[in-house]
């Protein structure tokens, strides 16, 4: 007898199921689909379940809508768990937001692939956007991962026979410069805010390269000031404004960063600054997060990077949010001659190749200095 009702396992260790779909109208026998091929038992009831609800007795034939495959697609990654929460939460705010309004209604085997190509162009000129906003190629492309995600489930159930979005192309993203500050705009921000309590936070993103959930979430028992290093192992994700655990951006996240003496110096004031608010505080929270409010609570990082975008303005300079003194603190490094990947490593980036193709804009100052040395070297010119 099978733990899940209709779902076998075959001699080699994989999955099939069995669904009964009612009698044909032409010969009054019983419709039975058989699917193999499955890795998992999950994957095979989920299969199934497709098949059941949308009443599919051979390909082409399901009346099943879009927005019914979504519910079958979203609800089946939420129980398997593979994808992080984080993921999740996005497919379904993507689907909610930009592919219920304009497709949810229509049926699946209708959806061709000049359907989706429509679609993009609508969501592009902001036909699908509550604001009103026309969406960046790579909104889109993020917006097409439930719908991609969902075809795919129908392909495996036989709802239909292959998904559009295959011979769809994906929008191209533009290619832009990151937004950072130039040296000597870093200092001057660092300078305006001298004496403030967040200052320690500001130093500590531009000479880290953090992430704003991997800062949020750094705790003193994680930190080597006398060794002068700090091990990245909490992550931060925001569901909403909801903070959650995650398991990084990648597997390079979880790393060991080196610390100069300056950043040292930002960890010792932020100390000696809890210390001092600690005493001061009528409730202290506990909490062992090294940038934290005076309650000793951690900040959240929206918070943390709204607050930087009217501070920047406030004294003059481009408004940044946490994500550009990362970007800032990249180029401030590759600008200063340190190898791409030994910044990406530092950075937790998953890929040095395209880390190196985001901030192509200070290679040519690299390529210079490279040339210049080598002809030092040679020519002792």
């Amino acid at each position: 007898m099978p733990k899940v009702e209709g779902v076998y396992q075959d001699a080699k260790g994989g999955w099939y199921f069995k669904a009964t779909l009612g009698r044909d109208p032409l010969t009054g026998r019983r419709v039975q689909v058989t699917k193999r091929g499955f890795k998992t038992a999950t994957a095979a009831a989920r299969a199934r379940r497709v098949v059941i609800e949308s009443g599919v007795g051979a390909q082409g034939t399901s009346t099943l809508t879009v927005n019914e495959l979504l519910d079958l697609y979203l609800d089946g990654i939420d129980a398997d768990g593979r994808l992080s929460a984080k993921t999740r939460f996005d497919y379904r705010n993507s689907a909610e937001s930009y592919v219920r309004p304009l497709l949810g209604k229509r049926r699946a085997r209708d959806v061709t692939p000049e359907v989706v190509l429509a679609w993009q162009r609508a969501l592009a000129e902001g036909k699908a956007s509550r604001r009103g906003k026309p969406l960046s190629p790579n909104t889109v492309r993020l917006a097409r991962a439930p719908l991609a995600g969902a075809f795919k489930l129908a392909v495996s159930s036989r709802v239909v026979s292959r998904s559009p979005l295959e011979s769809t192309p994906r929008p191209t993203p533009k290619r832009s410069v990151p937004r950072h500050w130039s040296p000597e705009e870093a200092r001057a921000f660092l300078a305006s805010q001298e004496g403030d309590r967040l200052r320690p936070v500001w130093a500590f993103l531009l000479g880290s390269g953090f992430r704003i959930g991997e800062l949020v979430w750094l705790r003193w028992p994680n930190v080597e000031l006398r060794n002068r290093v700090v091990r990245v192992v909490d992550f931060a994700s925001t569901l909403g404004y909801d903070l959650v655990s995650s398991s990084g951006k990648s597997r390079e996240a979880v790393r060991s960063v080196d610390l100069d003496d300056g950043l040292v110096s930002v960890l010792r004031t932020q100390r000696a600054q809890q210390s001092a608010e600690r005493l001061k505080a009528e409730v202290y929270e506990e909490t062992n997060y090294v940038f934290t409010k005076p309650t000793g609570a951690p900040y959240h990082p929206q918070r943390l990077s709204r607050l930087l975008g009217q501070l920047s303005v406030e004294v003059g300079l481009p408004r940044l949010t946490a994500h550009g003194l990362r970007h800032t603190s990249a180029t401030l490094m590759l600008a200063s001659g340190v190898p791409p990947k030994v910044a990406a490593e530092r950075l937790g980036h998953a890929d040095a190749t395209l880390f190196t193709n985001l901030y192509s804009h200070v290679t040519p100052t690299m390529q210079r200095e490279a040339a210049d040395r080598i002809g030092q070297a040679l020519f002792g010119q």
